[in-house]
């Protein structure tokens, strides 16, 4: 009979021991892989602080000059004591958001416009508030044009402006609420168009008394008069054609010899016109003569 042959068993552990040195081997790799990516990573990092601190510190960035547009009240060196950058420093240092935030928390500056031109020049451009009127609420404080109280009148102030008297706090529209109506007539007296064939009295007006029921009487100067002013009751609108009419009067009473101006004027009613006029003295005279 023949013979059996013999079967060669495979070697389990050799095969076992080459497995586990190639994981380990991988393992390696991979750790080494993590190890170098983080110690690039660091290194950049570390490259991107010495690189900031250096263009943050280096004196080749330093401001040199602080150009200041814009003002009209305020001086450039108010705006810079107000921005904060009187010291030299970095111009990359400078939060323009901060310093922009800085300038608004002055009363007078309504906006304003932070760049800079590297690598040593800042501009700041500021909008001041334009004053139109003086509020006599109890306290005064002072009007923008777009009828913002934007702060209190302050002692050794004297703006050339009208004052404004008879308004209450709820009648400037505070919050989310419109103006008042006798409000927003203020604002149509304070803010006249431009037109030629009307008088703007604004330059002439000294005092506006708002009343919510009989509407506004305005109090004007003259120089024809050296004492006291004239007296306009103007109601709630029609600004226009009584201005028109004011324009009308006033030239008659102008080239009258018998008047010398007049003292109030009722414009109301346009059809109803009552005015209080000024005799001169020749009118007196010749009065008394009769």
């Amino acid at each position: 009979m023949f013979g059996r042959k013999k079967r060669i068993r495979r070697n389990a552990y050799k095969g076992r021991h080459t497995n586990r040195l190639s994981a380990a081997l991988s393992r390696i790799l991979k750790s080494t892989k993590i190890v170098l990516v983080l110690a690039a990573f660091g290194l950049f990092n570390l490259m991107l602080i010495f690189g900031h601190d250096w263009i943050t510190q280096t004196d080749r960035l330093g401001i040199q000059a602080i150009s200041v547009t814009g003002c009209e009240r305020l001086t450039p060196e108010i705006v810079i004591v107000q921005a904060g950058l009187t010291e030299a420093r970095n111009i990359l240092t400078v939060n323009l958001t901060t310093t922009r935030k800085r300038l608004l928390a002055h009363p007078w500056i309504a906006d304003v416009q932070v760049t800079r031109d590297i690598p040593d020049r800042l501009h700041i451009h500021i909008f001041e508030h334009r004053c139109i009127a003086v509020l006599d609420l109890g306290r005064r404080f002072l009007m923008s044009a777009e009828g913002h109280v934007f702060k209190e009148l302050t002692p050794g102030e004297t703006p050339d402006v009208p004052v404004v008297s008879g308004l209450r706090y709820t009648d400037l529209g505070l919050h989310t609420e419109a103006p008042s109506m006798i409000m927003r007539s203020v604002m149509k007296i304070l803010k006249p168009r431009s037109r030629s064939s009307r008088l703007d009295l604004v330059a002439q007006i000294r005092e506006i008394q708002a009343d919510p029921a009989l509407g506004l009487t305005i109090f004007i100067t003259d120089a024809r008069q050296s004492q006291g002013y004239h007296t306009v009751m103007l109601g709630f609108d029609d600004f226009d054609e009584k201005y028109a009419a004011l324009q009308r009067i006033d030239a008659y009473l102008e080239k009258s010899p018998r008047y010398a101006g007049y003292r109030s004027i009722d414009l109301n009613n346009l059809n109803r016109i009552v005015v209080n006029p000024v005799t001169t003295n020749a009118a007196e005279n010749a009065r008394k003569e009769v």
